[in-house]
C-alpha cells in the first residue's frame, strides 16, 4: 500500500495508535479475522480480514518456532 487508503486513516485515528503498531503487536499470536473483528469493535468502522491483510500481509514478518521439533542428527 502505498498511501493509506481514507478507511486505513480513519480506523487509526479511532485506535489512537499506529495501525502498524497494533498489528505488529499481535501478528504472530492473532489471526487477521480476529484482529479485524477486534478493529471493528474497537473503532465502530467495518474492516474486514480481507482489507486488513491486503494493508499488512507484505509488510509484517511472522517468525514460526516449533519448541518440539527434534535436532537432526540427533541420537
Amino acid at each position: 500500500m502505498t498511501q493509506p487508503t481514507p478507511l486505513y486513516r480513519l480506523v487509526e485515528a479511532r485506535l489512537g495508535i499506529p495501525l502498524a503498531e497494533y498489528v505488529a503487536e499481535r501478528r504472530a499470536t492473532t489471526s487477521w479475522r480476529a484482529m479485524a473483528a477486534d478493529l471493528t469493535e474497537r473503532t465502530s468502522e467495518n474492516v474486514t480480514y480481507e482489507t486488513l491483510r491486503s494493508w499488512f500481509a507484505d509488510r509484517i514478518q511472522t517468525t514460526v518456532v516449533v519448541a518440539d521439533a527434534p535436532t537432526i542428527g540427533a541420537a
